[in-house]
This record gives C-alpha cells, structure tokens and sequence, in this order.
C-alpha cells in the first residue's frame, strides 16, 4: 500500500487518506514520505557552510524526520525542533539519537502557530515546507509569531512550494510576489532563488532568506 501512495496522489492527499498528520507518519515507513529527502536540505548547508547563517539558536518549524535539526546541530546550533505529528517526532529522536545528536535538541510537541518561545529567543527559524500548508488566514499570524521568536537582525530560510510547479491539489503554489508581500511587514529579503523540493518527487520550489526588520 505505501508503494502506491508513494507514486500517486499529493501531500495534502496523503495526509487527508490516513486521517491527519501524525497518522500518515504512522502508516507509511519513513522513505515513503514525500517531502523526507533523507538528509539536511542543501540549500540550508550551504547558507551555513558559506556563514551566511551563523550559528546561534535555531528553531526547526515542522521538523518531520529531523534532518535539519540534525544538521544544525552537528553544526553547533542550539536547535529547538517542533512538529504538531508526535509520530513525527519519534522518528526525528531516533534519527537524532543515530546520528548521535539526540541530546543536543529540543524536540517539542507544537503548532507553528502558537509558539511558545519568548520574544526574541532565536537568532535563525529554518522552514523547510511548513508555511505553505497553512490556511491563508493564518498566514499573518505564522509571520508575526516566527518575527516575534527571532532576535533583531534574525533570519528566516524558507523553501515552499513555487507557482512554477503545475497546479493542483497540494501545498499552495506561491509567486515570489506573493511572498516579498507576504512577509514584507516585518522582513527584508537577502536572497531569492529558485529549486526543488529535495526527495523523491522534487516539486518546483522557492528558495527565500529573509531577516527581520529592526
């Protein structure tokens, strides 16, 4: 059954056949799902590796199989990691635990929209697929909440889905307009690239690494 899954349908398909998040974490093996590209996002490695990301205090949004945790913390990032699937987070413990990180990450049980972080307790929050499978109406509320966490000058890096991906069911397809206005209350944009999702289906993506407007 996880081999059909795996080639059809979307994300949002997935998530709404197994009744919800934390059960599809439940019901497939962890190389089925769709957005787990089995390591730390190269976007994100690169962005450390070149400092334009310094290391600090991360917070890791949606933190699925915890690649990116992993990674941020193998780096010396002190690194908060949150997923509302608590199956999710099994998995990222034992990933970290593997990977032999396991101590040096928070993993909490939380909603991107109601982080429970004080106001400017983070100095980087890394997205990795998160904010685009949010309801519009509460997209206002994730941009106000992740500026709120970051410390003044903090950075957001943010990969979503982009327009150039064909519609259809799924994760929201965003212009690169639609994301400089988006987050232009309370961010400034240092770089805009265009990818793919890592993994085994690689929708087209944009790359955006915003800084918090003091």
């Amino acid at each position: 059954m996880a081999k059909d899954l795996k080639k059809e349908g979307s994300e949002q398909d997935l998530v709404e056949q197994h009744g919800g998040w934390n059960e599809l974490y439940r019901d497939l093996k962890s190389e089925d799902l769709p957005w787990n590209a089995g390591g730390p996002d190269s976007a994100l490695v690169r962005l450390v590796e070149s400092g334009a990301i310094p290391v600090g205090r991360a917070i890791d949004l949606g933190t699925g199989p915890g690649h990116d945790a992993i990674y941020l913390a193998q780096k010396g990032f002190k690194v908060l990691a949150i997923d509302i699937a608590p199956a999710a987070l099994e998995l990222a413990r034992a990933n970290a635990k593997a990977a032999r990180t396991g101590a040096a990450i928070d993993f909490r049980l939380e909603d991107v929209l109601k982080l429970s972080s004080p106001a400017g307790t983070a100095t980087f929050v890394n997205d990795r697929g998160c904010f685009h499978v949010l309801r519009a109406e509460d997209r206002k509320t994730y941009v106000q909440r992740v500026a709120d966490v970051l410390f003044p000058k903090g950075l957001l890096f943010l990969r979503t889905f982009s327009d150039a991906e064909p519609a259809g069911p799924g994760p929201c397809r965003f212009t690169r307009k639609e994301l400089e206005d988006g987050f232009s209350a309370r961010f400034d944009v240092l770089e805009f690239k265009e990818g793919v999702f890592e993994g085994p289906r690689k929708p087209k993506a944009h790359l955006c690494l915003f800084q918090k407007r003091v």
